[in-house]
């Protein structure tokens, strides 16, 4: 079912007429309600779209009436980009004012996907997102315990409810820091707290279920659940490489690596200075243990990076928990054989030696030193090798 429409799509453009009357003259003219209730029933989806994206237009002249369309949408409507339309678009703007109709609507929504009525087209099904979507705005933004639940439930269920999960996760970037700011208020910092739980919750389960997922595939399944395995280790793979990216990105390393910040295009680092990035090292040190244990060496790089990022808040901590990837989950996937890898690990070792060599007074930093760099050696890196036959001087 197309959206598109042409010149001639006569009935598109009244639909969208009726719209434009409706915010300056409805209240008035009973007829503009009319007409748009009964755009509802064309059979066309371009004809019901116009109203369905912009029913707030009629919550002035009968908030009622409107809420009572928006429920027969949710409740019948066969279209999913008309019913992600009505989520994300005409419903977005009640979700402070209104929350409770708003939920009783998207839990509608949520039993028609859950039980299969909400048909996809093609390989591409908005509604998840918009449930995701929603699920940030009502737990993480207004601590809702509705959508707190409903995290749960599409976590345990990650591969019917990837595009929610992703949603979610991809909209929690910047409160992931919001508590490190010099402007942080109480609410802030709630929000905060909740966006940090539901990144907690996302990567627990992710975790748990790649490591299950991988486990069977080694284990040399049969046809059938080896295609469900690889699609359970995927959907989880990229839920965490996902919340790795939200905090790479959102905390400014990103930006580091690339030396270029130009804050008329780009959002301000979230960890701005040594006692941010000191916090953020205690706060979240479970999620970045967890990150750690990835079997992507993709998310490792990125988690590597971040902690580079990092070394200010503790130098020796951000080296230990280096090292502890490298020489451990690291090695196990091939990690010092990527020409990433090797340029990460020599600039963070330079970095080291030349601004926190005080560190390597501890025999045992020492030697996680020189079996990390030699490990890099032997994936066949020249520059890794070099600083190994240096450290001798360099260490003095």
């Amino acid at each position: 079912m197309s959206l598109g429409w042409g010149n001639w799509a006569v009935r598109v453009y009244a639909a969208e007429s009726w719209v434009s009357l409706a915010p300056r003259f409805a209240g008035e003219h009973p007829v503009i309600l009319d007409s748009l209730a009964s755009s509802l029933d064309d059979p066309a989806p371009a004809v019901r779209l116009q109203f369905i994206q912009n029913m707030q237009v009629i919550s002035a002249a009968d908030p009622e009436r409107m809420w009572q369309l928006a429920e027969r949408v949710a409740a019948t409507e066969s279209h999913p980009d008309l019913v992600a339309a009505l989520l994300c678009r005409s419903l977005i703007r009640f979700g402070q004012t209104d929350p409770m109709r708003c939920e009783a609507l998207l839990t509608t929504v949520k039993n028609r996907l859950s039980t299969g009525q909400l048909p996809v087209d093609g390989d591409r099904n908005q509604v998840p997102e918009a449930l995701g979507q929603w699920m940030a705005i009502l737990f993480v933004g207004h601590e809702r315990q509705m959508a707190r639940a409903w995290l749960d439930e599409f976590a345990a269920d990650h591969v019917r409810y990837s595009g929610a999960l992703q949603r979610f996760v991809g909209m929690l970037r910047g409160h992931l820091f919001d508590r490190y700011r010099s402007n942080a208020t109480e609410k802030s910092r709630g929000i905060c707290d909740r966006s940090q739980e539901g990144l907690r919750i996302v990567l627990t389960q992710m975790s748990q279920t790649a490591a299950e997922a991988r486990s069977v595939l080694v284990s040399g399944p049969d046809e059938v659940t080896r295609d469900a395995e690889i699609k359970r280790y995927r959907a989880a793979g990229m839920l965490v490489e996902g919340v790795v990216n939200q905090l790479y990105f959102g905390s400014g390393a990103y930006a580091a690596q690339q030396s270029q910040q130009n804050s008329q295009d780009e959002d301000p680092p979230g960890l701005l200075d040594v006692t941010a990035k000191a916090q953020f090292l205690d706060d979240y040190a479970d999620t970045l243990a967890m990150l750690a244990s990835s079997q992507e060496p993709g998310t490792l790089h990125h988690l590597i990076e971040l902690y580079e990022y990092l070394i200010p808040g503790n130098p020796a901590t951000v080296f230990e928990s280096v090292c502890q990837i490298l020489l451990g989950r690291g090695r196990e996937e091939g990690y010092h054989f990527e020409s990433l890898g090797n340029t990460a690990v020599v600039r963070i070792v330079q970095r080291y030696i030349a601004d926190h060599r005080n560190i390597f007074e501890d025999e045992g930093r020492r030697a996680q030193l020189v079996e990390t760099l030699r490990l890099f050696s032997e994936g066949g890196w020249a520059e890794a090798l070099k600083l190994l036959y240096e450290l001798p001087d360099l260490l003095r």
